[in-house]
């Protein structure tokens, strides 16, 4: 590790009195990960191969970061890896809060929405929101539905009906009557892309209310349902675990009731 100028190395395992030795000497610093998830995000984020061997690394093996170093933050001590080169920025969002729950919904909707850009990066393409998307392919379907004849009329007329399932909770989630919002939204989605406005309990044109959902990612959900769908309705036997053992022995008979 000296002659191949490491001066940083992190590692999962345990860590023997010997090499912290020999680490000392040479003056390497050592970095303790106990989790394998974030070893391994550290190792992509300095570019770094993860060995498990004792000989040196190669230089394509080696990661590379600015500064390494230990820094107080909120009265707790982290070691923080910085880089900034153009390539490869890293940062990390520090979340605070009063209670464990609240900390829990902002790192849900954090990690939701650099999903969201993420998806944006591989496939800038979206699709009307709001419901809207779903009443077009329901309605699509029933048409399709209606040109076919025997069993495969009723598949497709059932899938469509399928779609329908999101604006209706959509609608019961805003607290408005889902009977009557869904035959609206068939009827206004004829002519334009129109959704449901959850605040005011209204069927709106997208191009007002600005509501739209990432296409490959809504495109992905569909395919997923509909996979687990037809694997439920391939499944032509079901077997249902039974008690062990033989027939149940005699009670022993109560001469006294004779």
């Amino acid at each position: 590790m000296v002659n191949a100028n490491i001066n940083t190395v992190a590692v999962n395992g345990t860590i023997s009195d010997i090499v912290l030795h020999f680490l000392d000497k040479y003056k390497i610093m050592i970095v303790r990960i106990m989790s394998k998830f974030e070893l391994r995000r550290i190792a992509r984020s300095v570019r770094a191969t993860i060995l498990s061997k004792l000989e040196a690394p190669t230089p394509d093996e080696m990661g590379e970061a600015d500064e390494v170093g230990v820094e107080e933050i909120a009265s707790e001590k982290l070691t923080v890896f910085k880089r900034n080169t153009e390539d490869c920025r890293l940062s990390t969002i520090i979340l605070r809060g009063s209670t464990k729950n609240i900390l829990e919904d902002i790192e849900r909707a954090i990690d939701d929405a650099v999903n969201v850009f993420r998806s944006i990066i591989r496939d800038p393409h979206f699709v009307p929101g709001a419901g809207s998307s779903e009443i077009m392919l329901s309605t699509k379907l029933e048409d399709e539905a209606k040109k076919l004849t025997g069993l495969d009329q009723y598949s497709y007329s059932r899938f469509a009906k399928a779609f329908e399932v999101f604006p209706r909770i959509l609608a019961e989630n805003s607290g408005v009557n889902a009977n009557e919002i869904v035959p609206k939204m068939i009827s206004s989605n004829s002519s334009e892309p129109h959704g449901l406005n959850i605040f005011k309990g209204e069927v709106q044109k997208i191009s007002d209310l600005q509501i739209h959902d990432h296409r490959k990612t809504k495109e992905w959900a569909i395919r997923l349902a509909s996979e687990a769908a037809i694997t439920i309705l391939r499944v032509d036997q079901i077997i249902i675990a039974k008690p062990a053992g033989g027939p149940k022995m005699p009670q022993n008979k109560n001469w006294d009731d004779e």
